[in-house]
């Protein structure tokens, strides 16, 4: 059984003003970041879909949340949290 400490966590987030909670959520925003795997142009993926299940596709561009995927030459704007690196 995995122990967690967030009930204290929780309890310590409500003695907080506002301006420490953003400052809070700002180095937690940063470390989701630097944990999730960078998606670049080039890189296989599939995609968490049935429209191309068991498809392996190509990056062919990076945005803010969605990446355009070449799939044997049809390309689709996908939501970056749908997609599987190969």
């Amino acid at each position: 059984m995995i122990e967690t400490h967030l009930p204290k966590t929780t309890d310590m987030l409500h003695t907080l003003n506002l301006e420490q909670l953003n400052e809070l959520k700002g180095q937690i925003d940063q470390m989701i970041q630097l944990k999730q795997p960078s998606l670049r142009v080039g890189m296989k993926c599939t995609v968490d879909s049935p429209r191309v299940a068991g498809m392996i596709g190509e990056i062919i561009k990076v945005n803010q949340v969605k990446c355009r995927v070449k799939f044997d030459g049809s390309t689709f704007n996908v939501p970056k949290t749908m997609i599987i690196l190969k």
